[in-house]
C-alpha cells in the first residue's frame, strides 16, 4: 500500500467522488472536467462532428453540460418537452402510415421547423406578434429581391404564427395542418370510414394504393423546398456573424419520450436534419445517442437507398484512455479531500494500494471498467465505502468492493442493452464458472443444450436469434455447435462481456476499443474468448495468475 500521502484524516461514510449520472453531478463536472479533444471538436464549427455517440456512462451528457458552460448561446431542447406523443396519438397519421404512406419527409419537416423557429426566437428574443412582424419585415427588406428567399419568409409567416409560444405548441400546430391536408386528400368514398391504425391495416390493396397515392402527394407538397430556402436565409442573412455562434443541444433521446417504433423514425429524421443544418456556418445542432440506440435506429429505419457511411463524418465517438481515466479520478479525489479534509492536492495513487495481487492498481481499476468515466467513478466509490475510518484504501477494501461492483455492472449491462437483447442476463448463465479465457470449441453441443433447456424450455419457438440457432442445432439437427456459439458470442462481444482473439497472430478485440470486431470468417473453433474482468466475480470466473 502507498502511504506516502501522510494524510491525517479518516474517510467517512458516504464519501464519494461524484455520482453516476451527469444530471446530479454538477459540481464535479464543472471542477473536474477532462478535455479529451471531444469538446474542442464540438466547438470547432469547421468540424462536421455533431452527433455524440457513446455507451452508457462514457460522458455524453457531461460533454453537453460543459458545452453549455463555455458557450453563451446554447439552446437546450429536451425531447420530452416537444409533445411528440401528440404525433404518436394522431389517429390520422397512424391511419396513413398503416396504409403504407411514408411519413419520413413530414418528420424531417417537423424537426426543421422546430429548430428553425427555436433559433430565430432565441436570436431575436421574439416574444410577441409585433416583434415577429418587425423581424420578418426587416429581414424581407434585406434580401435584395431574391425570389427563393421571399418564399422562405412567406413560409415563416404561414407556419410560424406564434413564434413566442412553447415549442410543443408549434409541434401541434404543424401536425394539425398536415392532418387536415391528409384528411382532405381522401376520396369521397372514404369520407365515412374511421381513420385509425386498425382501419388502415384492414384496407383492401386497391384502397391502400389509393390512400398511398393521395397521402404521398400531400407529404411531397409540405414545403420541403421552402424550408431549404429558409435554411439558406439562415445561413446567408441571419447566422453569418462568427462572433455570434449558436448551438442547439438535444440530449435524452434514449429515454422513453414516445413509443419505440415512432421514436426510431423521429431520431432518423433528426439525424437527416442535423446533416442539412450543416449549411448554416455558425450554427451547430448537437445531439447525443447511445451506441445501442443508434444501432436500433439504423436497423429499424434502413431503406433500400441507405448508406451508413454518409453519416460517419457527423459522429463524435467518445473514447477514453487509461491516463485520461486516471486524470479524471485524480481531479475528483483532490476535490473530495480538499473540501472535506485538507487543502493539499492528493491523487489516486496516494490513497489506493500500489498493487492488487500482481497488478498495479490503476491497471486493475481500468481493466474492470469499459474505459468509461462512470464505471471508474462507481468502482472508486465502492472502494471508499469499504475504507470508512481509514486514511487510505487497502487491497482488501478493493477486493471487498469488487464483488458488489461486479454484480451491479452485470445488472447495468442488462439495463443498457435490454431493449436490443431482452434475454441477455439469461444468456450469461453459459459463462458461469468458465475460465477467464477459453477456446470457442469448449462450448459443445451439450453445453448449448443445457443453456437451452435450463433457460428457454418454455420458449423453444421464440424468434430470439440465440434461442433459434441453438434450437435448430439441438432439436432440428441443423448447423454446428460452433455456428450457434458464434451467434451468442457476437452478442457477448458487442455488449462487452467478452473479447475475441481470432488466432495466435492477431491481437484481442474488445468492442469498446475496436469500432469493427473480427469478421465471422476469422473466428474458428480454435479462436479464444476472454471474459471481461468486470464480470469475473459475479460469474465465478476461474482465474489463474
Amino acid at each position: 500500500m502507498n502511504n506516502s500521502s501522510g494524510a491525517n484524516f479518516r474517510f467517512r461514510r458516504n464519501d464519494s467522488v461524484g455520482t453516476a449520472d451527469a444530471e446530479s453531478d454538477d459540481s464535479y463536472i464543472s471542477d473536474c472536467f477532462v478535455e479529451t479533444g471531444d469538446l474542442d471538436a464540438l466547438l470547432d464549427f469547421s468540424s462536421p462532428k455533431r452527433i455524440i455517440v457513446g455507451r452508457t456512462g462514457s460522458g455524453k451528457s457531461a460533454l453537453v453540460r460543459k458545452l453549455k458552460e463555455v458557450e453563451e448561446n446554447v439552446i437546450e431542447l429536451p425531447p420530452q418537452n416537444l409533445s411528440l406523443a401528440y404525433i404518436a396519438n394522431s389517429d390520422i397519421l397512424r391511419f396513413f402510415e398503416a396504409a403504407g404512406v411514408n411519413l419520413d419527409l413530414f418528420y424531417q419537416l417537423l424537426w426543421k421547423h422546430v429548430l428553425t423557429v427555436e433559433l430565430l426566437k432565441n436570436k431575436y428574443k421574439i416574444k410577441s406578434e409585433d416583434q415577429k412582424r418587425s423581424f420578418l419585415s426587416n429581414l424581407f427588406s434585406n434580401i435584395n429581391r431574391d425570389r427563393s428567399k421571399e418564399q422562405a419568409i412567406n413560409y415563416l409567416r404561414e407556419w410560424g404564427e406564434k413564434f413566442w409560444e412553447e415549442t410543443e405548441y408549434r409541434v401541434k400546430e404543424l401536425t394539425t395542418k398536415v392532418e387536415t391536408d391528409l384528411r382532405a386528400s381522401l376520396a369521397p368514398s372514404m369520407s365515412d370510414i374511421k381513420l385509425d391504425f386498425s382501419t388502415g391495416k384492414k384496407l383492401s390493396e386497391e384502397q391502400k394504393q389509393e390512400v398511398v397515392q393521395h397521402g404521398r402527394k400531400v407529404v411531397n407538397q409540405i414545403q420541403i423546398k421552402a424550408l431549404s430556402d429558409v435554411i439558406r436565409v439562415l445561413s446567408e442573412d441571419v447566422f453569418n456573424d462568427p462572433q455570434q455562434r449558436y448551438f442547439i443541444t438535444i440530449d435524452g433521446l434514449d429515454e422513453h419520450w414516445v413509443e419505440d417504433a415512432l421514436r426510431y423514425k423521429l431520431i432518423r429524421a433528426l439525424i437527416e436534419t442535423v446533416r442539412s443544418f450543416q449549411k448554416i456556418k455558425y450554427v451547430k445542432i448537437v445531439i447525443s445517442l447511445r451506441v445501442d440506440l443508434l444501432t436500433r435506429v439504423i436497423t429499424a429505419t434502413r431503406d433500400s437507398g441507405f448508406q451508413e457511411e454518409k453519416y460517419e463524418s457527423l459522429y463524435l465517438k467518445l473514447k477514453w484512455s487509461k491516463s485520461q481515466i486516471e486524470e479524471l479520478l485524480d481531479l475528483r479525489i483532490a476535490k473530495l479531500v480538499r473540501e472535506r479534509y485538507t487543502s493539499r492536492a492528493i491523487k489516486l495513487r496516494e490513497l489506493f494500494p500500489n498493487k492488487v495481487g500482481r497488478t498495479s492498481f490503476v491497471d486493475y481499476l481500468t481493466e474492470r471498467t469499459f474505459y468509461r468515466p462512470r464505471d471508474a467513478i462507481l468502482f472508486v466509490n465502492a472502494c471508499l465505502e469499504h475504507a470508512e475510518g481509514r486514511n487510505s484504501v487497502t487491497a482488501q477494501c478493493v477486493s471487498e468492493a469488487e464483488g458488489e461492483y461486479s454484480s451491479k455492472r452485470l445488472v447495468s449491462l442488462q439495463e443498457e442493452w435490454g431493449a436490443t437483447f431482452p434475454h441477455l442476463t439469461r444468456y450469461t448463465h453459459l459463462l458461469l464458472r468458465k475460465p477467464a479465457s477459453f477456446k470457442f470449441s469448449l462450448i459443445s453441443k451439450e453445453v448449448l443444450q443445457d443453456l437451452l433447456f435450463s433457460e428457454f424450455e418454455d420458449d423453444l419457438d421464440s424468434a430470439d436469434p440465440v434461442v433459434r440457432s441453438i434450437s435448430d442445432l439441438v432439436v432440428n439437427g441443423k448447423g454446428t455447435a460452433h455456428s450457434a456459439t458464434q451467434v451468442l458470442f457476437e452478442i457477448f462481444y458487442l455488449v462487452g462481456l467478452i473479447g475475441i482473439k481470432p488466432d495466435s497472430t492477431t491481437g484481442t478485440y474488445w468492442s469498446f476499443h475496436n469500432a469493427e470486431g473480427p469478421s465471422s470468417g476469422a473466428i474458428k473453433p480454435s479462436s479464444t474468448a476472454y471474459v471481461h474482468p468486470t464480470f469475473w466475480r459475479t460469474l465465478g470466473t476461474r482465474v489463474t495468475e
